[in-house]
């Protein structure tokens, strides 16, 4: 599960931390939970073409938000997180693309603005392209789309201005 040093410190707060077939979400104070797929599972199954179609992204996209409703109705109390925070080396990714290098500042936060431009981008890509992203690691260059779906469903879910990812 989640190492107690990248747990979100706000009470209440969402840890999510994104492995590479599941996304472990805990709760600050109680509650922890689970989606049974990540990244490379939405790669593998979901997002197959390059670049991906539309109608694959949506799927993906909405696979997360049915997982991330299925924990609402079991916790209710999760729609008045007062944040969430990302952790894993696929959020780390995340941030590295979006800055355009692999020093990533302390207490950095994605803003949800930013994690759209970057998925927009990013999708319209082939593999090719997306490899010369700045920040963009070849060991990522498959999933992070399939990060994106992920990070952008809970957001969006939440109405999220902003998520924090814990490097480190």
């Amino acid at each position: 599960m989640i190492a107690e040093a990248a747990r979100n410190p706000d009470l209440g707060g969402l840890t999510i931390a994104i492995a590479d077939h599941c996304v472990d979400i805990a709760m600050t104070g109680g509650g922890m939970w689970q989606i049974p797929l990540g990244p490379v599972t939405l790669h593998n199954n979901q997002i197959r073409r390059d670049p991906p179609h539309p109608a694959e992204l949506t799927n993906a996209l909405g696979l997360v938000h049915d997982y991330f409703d299925d924990i609402i109705v079991e916790a209710p109390m999760v729609l008045a997180t007062p944040s969430v925070m990302a952790v894993g080396n696929h959020a780390e990714a995340l941030a590295h693309v979006e800055i355009g290098h692999t020093d990533v500042p302390p207490s950095y936060s994605i803003l949800r603005a930013d994690a759209d431009e970057v998925f927009r981008t990013l999708v319209s890509e082939q593999r090719s392209v997306r490899l010369a992203n700045p920040g963009l690691e070849a060991r990522h260059v498959d999933t992070l789309i399939g990060v994106l779906c992920i990070v952008l469903a809970i957001m969006r879910r939440l109405d999220l201005g902003e998520i924090a990812i814990h490097v480190g």
